[in-house]
């Protein structure tokens, strides 16, 4: 089979002690010289946004960005030239692109709430100074400084759950900054593309409109006209609209490939990892041990609870095949606060993915599988390829270390 992923082997994660190194400089910066905040904010926001472009390129996200704009075109081409089932295609690809901008903005709502808090602590000593002319209360700034340093560390620590590498750690810390400015462009971004998904064009059009008149008989220089029927020819000036496909398409590609920021680098598979067996023995398959601040938990370690709620949500999915806790190898948490009952979970035979009611529900036999492919940069998505043609997504979004560990067990179980 063909294994497409991420580079598996990733260095020391580094980033989330830099990241905290970089927030407690910048805090220490501006709490004890507040005016500096003048100066300090757009630099941080300039920074954040640079390291964004830059690793959009690097990853090769580009490429991406532009091919999307070109089915856009091809798209628009269509529309004008067959209006009615064009028009169709391009609304859904309108529609798609944007659904690819809401799923971002639902994901970076976590990193907006953080960056909220940073804001407004870092926004408190200046604006104390302010309202007090000049003088500043103690108590609160320290008090202030203090959610600033438990925020810093509650935000490295998530950084440790969601990047693999120093380079992904940066990228998330510098998402985390833009992420306010980010979610108000995605929505202005959206209605935008909503607008101008088709345009209107006025044209002027003259038409010649011949009327027949009766003339009744007359006298015309002492002589006797007999009456008779003459054609009076007018001009008539109206306007035409004409209904074509706009730039709306453009935008919405753009911002639906930009929110996706994803990335498909081949990879060959690990000769080293072991096959995935029911029960292996202590030492086999140490890598995958529990880490809950992966979401990811063995059988050897489960955690009752979560267990319970997965079985008994899987058990409500009539499309599901009957799933016992004995059986369970591996599990991956994908709920936000902990209760289980979404997320995936890996038997001897194949893979359970109950995610909610806006994601797919399936059951996957591992024999079925003919390649797996892990991308994303926001979060994680496991495409199964099945040898029957189709296709299944696992999208996570709560730990991109844990999907990891999810899509080489996948990998390893599919080629046995």
């Amino acid at each position: 089979m063909s294994i497409d992923a991420e580079a598996n082997s990733t260095p020391d994660n580094n980033g989330p002690g830099l990241c905290f190194l970089l927030l407690l400089i910048f805090g220490g910066f501006v709490f004890f010289i507040p005016a500096s905040v003048v100066v300090a904010f757009p630099a941080v926001l300039a920074g954040s946004f640079l390291y964004f472009i830059w690793y959009l390129i690097s990853e090769g996200h580009l490429g991406n960005i532009l091919g999307s704009m070109i089915v856009s075109m091809i798209l628009m081409a269509i529309a004008a030239a067959i209006p009615v089932i064009g028009w169709i295609l391009l609304l859904l690809w309108i529609f798609y692109n944007i659904a690819k901008a809401f799923e971002t903005i639902k994901t970076l709502l976590p990193d907006a709430l953080f960056s909220a808090v940073l804001y407004g602590c870092l926004l408190f000593p200046v604006i104390q100074e302010m309202a007090m002319d000049g003088e500043s209360n103690m108590a609160a700034t320290i008090a202030c400084g203090v959610v600033y340093v438990i925020t810093a560390g509650l935000y490295c620590s998530r950084l440790t759950q969601l990047a693999t590498n120093t380079k992904q750690s940066i990228f998330y810390f510098s998402i985390m900054w833009l992420s306010v400015p980010l979610i108000a462009l995605l929505i202005v971004s959206i209605v935008a593309s909503l607008r101008a998904a088709f345009r209107t064009v006025l044209t002027p059009v003259q038409t010649v409109v011949k009327t027949p008149q009766n003339v009744s008989s007359h006298m015309r220089g002492g002589s006797h006209v007999n009456a008779y029927t003459r054609t009076v020819t007018t001009i008539q000036h109206s306007v035409t609209s004409q209904t074509l496909p706009g730039m709306g398409a453009v935008g919405a590609s753009m911002v639906g490939s930009v929110s996706e920021a994803t990335i498909t680098t081949p990879q060959q598979p690990q000769q080293t990892l072991p096959a995935l067996e029911h029960k292996p023995a202590g030492g086999e398959l140490t890598q995958y041990a529990t880490n809950k601040d992966h979401n990811f938990y063995r059988y050897d370690n489960l955690n009752a609870k979560k267990i319970s709620n997965f079985v008994q949500a899987a058990s409500h999915r009539q499309s599901l095949p009957p799933l016992t806790e004995d059986a369970i190898l591996f599990y991956y948490d994908e709920t936000v606060f902990g209760q289980g009952d979404h997320g995936v979970v890996l038997t001897d035979d194949g893979v359970y993915c109950v995610l909610g009611k806006l994601y797919e529900t399936f059951y996957a036999r591992f024999r079925e599988v003919s390649s797996v492919v892990i991308k994303g940069s926001f979060n994680k998505k496991i495409v199964l390829h099945m040898k029957n043609g189709q296709k299944h997504n696992i999208e996570l979004t709560q730990s991109n270390a844990g999907a990891k560990k999810i899509y080489e067990l996948i990998s390893i179980a599919a080629q046995n």
